[in-house]
């Protein structure tokens, strides 16, 4: 088998768009700054920064290493350059078990907590927490991914606004657990606008 860094020479990203990928390779999902693409027959995940954020790499590494793969966290496996090496997970995130009616219990959000707190028991600054940054594994385990911006000084409301949310409304007895994904976008789209109530 190829090494990770023959595998990662092989991918093809024009700015945010995966072009080409090998056959050992499945993309998984896409953010900001990177795209994930699971390693076959493996339970790794490789995180391929953007040619203008591969600098992140090695940021997001030295905060994985802080985070000394606790529970609520991947494992980190190998950093390179402009690359990280990951535990994969088997699961969906918070944003996915919205659209597919999966409901987002109480213990849930105590776990995310849990996580957060230990990251600032660390020294960091958990931000930039969204719906798609949280996962519910197989296993019923909760995992926080994409770390980056942990080491960012700015307080970050996302996690306290969600979990007003969460209990304001999601926690109703009658609030739908079930929603389209243009109706998450929208609501969205209006909170970073500031046009919601919190």
């Amino acid at each position: 088998m190829e090494t990770i860094k023959e595998l990662i020479s092989t991918v093809q990203i024009d700015e945010d768009q995966v072009i080409e990928i090998p056959d050992e390779l499945q993309l998984v999902g896409q953010g900001r700054s990177a795209a994930v693409f699971r390693i076959k027959d493996t339970m790794q995940a490789v995180k391929i920064f953007y040619s203008e954020q591969q600098g992140l790499a090695e940021k997001e590494g030295k905060i994985y290493e802080q985070l000394s793969n606790y529970v609520y966290y991947p494992e980190l496996i190998e950093v390179g350059e402009g690359y990280l090496v990951l535990e994969y997970l088997d699961g969906i995130t918070f944003y996915d078990c919205l659209v597919c009616g999966i409901p987002i219990t109480p213990r849930m959000v105590a776990m995310v907590d849990e996580a957060l707190d230990y990251a600032r028991s660390k020294g960091l600054n958990p931000s930039d927490i969204h719906l798609r940054n949280i996962m519910l594994t197989n296993d019923q385990q909760i995992k926080v991914i994409d770390v980056v911006r942990f080491s960012q000084e700015k307080e970050c409301q996302h996690w306290p606004d969600l979990k007003k949310a969460y209990y304001s409304y999601y926690q109703k007895r009658f609030f739908p657990k079930r929603f389209s994904p243009f109706f998450i976008e929208m609501i969205i789209r209006l909170y970073r606008r500031k046009l919601l109530p919190f």
